[in-house]
């Protein structure tokens, strides 16, 4: 006999429909990993997922029908299906980075960043049992940087390789707390077997960008994204990595984290609101009629297509293509410098803004190659 049941994943208010392929004994497992987020309220849901066993075990594409060939794999696939649909309603108001998080007891939460694979559910689940499980997979965060919960079901490789599904109370997790949370540390997870001891060390800004931004969900989407994340990690006080072996010796480390603070913070400027051309984003774009015309200028170069834009010192970050950029040597200049100027113009707006290059250097040789390689990454165009 189906069975359904309600799950709120974030924002979203999810129902589940188990159909009848199911055991009774199967459709009781399942619906007891989303005991922790399971959903009373009244009002129909955001999304229903149509869940059950099938010969075919891919999910047709586009449905909410989820399938696969054993209860283990379509409690996973649930899982996954779960999740993207709460990353989904959240996209383009919260950041949301693909991390671990855990909370204390006045609400500060630690967020532990990394790909899949590196070790944040086993961090969550050995945290947990000390600090309120917050997530093992999705820290979303408001504008105001606090956090919206998702204490979803845990994803456990067994012996025999296949992942398990557990819901957080069946390892003893620690609830939440009764404060408001608020995200108090952002940290990178290293884990090296051969370290005796676990440690954490400051990731400067510039490094810890391009990882931030690979290990996000609907990033390109927010209204500032590059900004967004960068006062973020300004109001916790900078990156940290913690280098260990096994994430049982990470709560030895959090009270010494939180107290830590990176001191070395870049002179960062916003350079988003620059001209651009043939672009529906977040820099002004160029009318027909305004500024001089591609066609009256041949072989001059523009600014392509981004979403944002910012100067780290002396480097430039650049979030393009859907992709995060950072441009050094000549490459700045020659980005702020392309409004519509022509090679020669180009490279004399280069050695006015730059100190003068080492005897040895051949400048032309260099800008040349620079705008090649702005041309081929899409950075620039030429008209």
């Amino acid at each position: 006999m189906p069975t359904a049941f309600d799950v709120l994943a974030l924002t979203s208010h999810v129902r589940i429909e188990l159909d009848d392929s199911l055991s009774a004994a199967d459709q009781a497992a399942i619906t007891a990993h989303w005991a922790d987020v399971a959903h009373d309220a009244d009002g129909e849901p955001t999304r229903v997922l149509t869940a059950g066993v099938r010969a075919d075990s891919d999910p047709v594409d586009g449905s909410l029908q989820v399938s696969a060939n054993s209860p283990e794999a379509l409690a996973q696939r649930i899982t996954s299906q779960v999740t993207l649909e709460a990353i989904r309603g959240l996209r383009g108001e919260a950041l949301m980075l693909h991390a671990a998080a855990v909370a204390l007891d006045d609400g500060r939460v630690v967020g532990f960043v990394g790909p899949s694979g590196r070790g944040k559910t086993t961090v969550a689940r050995e945290l947990g049992r000390v600090f309120g499980y917050v997530t093992d997979e999705t820290l979303a965060l408001r504008a105001d940087g606090s956090v919206l919960p998702y204490p979803k079901p845990l994803s456990i490789v067994t012996p025999s390789g296949v992942k398990a599904t557990e819901p957080a109370s069946a390892f003893a997790l620690k609830g939440l707390p009764p404060a408001e949370l608020e995200l108090a540390a952002i940290v990178l997870l290293d884990r090296r077997p051969e370290v005796a001891e676990p440690y954490f060390e400051a990731v400067s800004m510039l490094d810890a960008l391009p990882e931030l931004v690979a290990q996000s969900s609907f990033l390109f989407e927010l209204d500032r994204p590059l900004g967004t994340l960068i006062e973020t990690i300004r109001s916790t006080g900078g990156v940290r990595r913690v280098v260990y072996s096994e994430a049982a010796s990470i709560p030895t480390l959090i009270d010494d984290l939180l107290a830590s603070r990176d001191e070395t913070a870049p002179v960062v400027m916003d350079v988003a609101s620059l001209t651009q051309r043939g672009c529906d984003c977040s820099g002004k774009v160029l009318d027909e009629d305004e500024g001089p015309a591609a066609e009256d200028r041949p072989d001059a170069y523009w600014r392509g297509t981004f979403v944002d834009a910012m100067i780290f010192d002396d480097a430039l970050v650049v979030l393009a293509s859907g992709r995060l950029m950072v441009l050094a040597g000549v490459g700045p200049a020659l980005w702020l410098a392309a409004d519509g100027l022509d090679q020669a113009e180009l490279k004399a707006a280069v050695r006015r803004d730059l100190p003068a290059p080492p005897a040895e250097v051949d400048v032309d040789e260099v800008i040349s190659e620079a705008l090649g390689d702005l041309l081929d990454a899409k950075l620039l165009v030429r008209s």
